[in-house]
């Protein structure tokens, strides 16, 4: 899938200080990605209002948008999200924090979060932001940088272009932000009425499943690895797909360029104890399958069906309660971590002597 985003503007001013994108890849086989943009300030001095036009190229009928300013306009949330404690909070409204807030963080310059007006364009691929900046003006001081945050579900199950092989699935990412040689050929009139937006730092977090190890990664550029927060982040994302214990982090960071560009790969090998299950109950199936006509010649004739039915030979016995334990295993993992535990509880206490 093509992942190169634009983010573009009617002025020329615009200056981004951050842009996050935040992409989600869930055990169920779908995605989410979250895209966080800090204006600077100094750009904004002389707007009233201001849009931004982010664009998309998967972007169509059937994907949702989603505003995340209700969530981040918690000081818990925010805490959490831009990594630095909430010493005060300021509301344009009077403490109902629905037109914008004002976060004083101990470690960093104060942010301004407000919610964005979302639009979208579909036939030209691109959401519309549009912002009301009446309040910002006349509350926020002269250093306070503004910020906006949206996630978007694909149409597609994810934007990642997946492989699976015998051995091995993989994942492979390649996220693009303002790389003009990629933009379409459909988008190149409209482009000539609108401004790309400078990016001074453009951050990227894969959040993948954790049983997929980083195969290639620009190590330069990479930050941190990590567990995913379960508590926090349920509490941000709200999201029935996040589980406990099933995904990491992985964040890089590149700044001082025009554009910017991710690429990094995650496999998954699919080889394991499951496979080698469902290998050893096709081998008692097909081993007694091949068994039977040997068996069948081995009755005498004269013995009726019935009692073939009812007196079956005892390999036959073997062969169902094999096939039985590993379906067992198979669908139902923790019995045989029960029934081991319970083979070692029998045999500690056997009179078994130590050489």
């Amino acid at each position: 899938m093509d992942n190169s985003f634009f983010l573009r503007s009617h002025s020329k001013s615009i200056e981004i200080k951050r842009f996050h994108i935040c992409t989600w890849e869930f055990n169920n086989n779908t995605s989410l990605v979250e895209f966080g943009i800090e204006v600077k300030s100094s750009s904004l001095k002389d707007h009233d209002e201001l849009t931004l036009e982010l664009y998309i190229p998967w972007f169509e009928k059937g994907c949702v948008t989603k505003d995340f300013y209700d969530k981040l306009k918690s000081s818990d949330n925010s805490r959490f999200i831009f990594n630095d404690s909430v010493s005060n909070t300021s509301s344009f409204d009077g403490g109902q924090n629905t037109r914008g807030v004002i976060h004083d963080f101990s470690g960093r310059q104060k942010l301004c979060l407000i919610p964005p007006n979302i639009t979208s364009d579909f036939e030209h691929h691109k959401i519309l932001l549009d912002l009301e900046l009446s309040d910002y003006r006349s509350k926020a001081d002269a250093e306070t940088n503004l910020y906006i945050r949206i996630g978007v579900e694909p149409k597609a199950k994810t934007i990642s272009t997946k492989k699976k092989g015998i051995g091995k699935s993989t994942i492979i990412f390649d996220l693009k932000v303002n790389e003009e040689r990629n933009i379409p050929n459909s988008l190149l009139t409209e482009f000539k009425s609108n401004f790309p937006c400078a990016i001074e730092t453009c951050f990227c977090f894969h959040i993948v499943p954790n049983n997929y190890n980083i195969t290639f990664f620009e190590s330069e550029h990479l930050q941190n690895v990590r567990a995913l927060e379960f508590e926090p982040f349920k509490n941000y994302l709200d999201d029935k797909r996040l589980k406990r214990d099933e995904l990491i982090v992985i964040f890089s960071k590149k700044s001082g360029s025009e554009s910017y560009s991710f690429f990094s790969i995650y496999t998954k090998e699919r080889i394991g104890a499951s496979q080698f299950a469902v290998a050893i109950l096709i081998n008692i199936i097909c081993g007694f399958l091949f068994a039977l006509p040997a068996i069948r010649n081995e009755i005498p004739s004269e013995v009726p069906m019935r009692d073939m039915i009812n007196y079956p030979p005892i390999e036959f016995y073997l062969a169902v309660i094999l096939a039985l334990s590993v379906l067992l295993y198979f669908f139902y993992p923790s019995l045989s971590i029960a029934f081991r535990k319970g083979v070692n509880w029998i045999v500690s206490f056997l009179p078994i002597k130590k050489q």
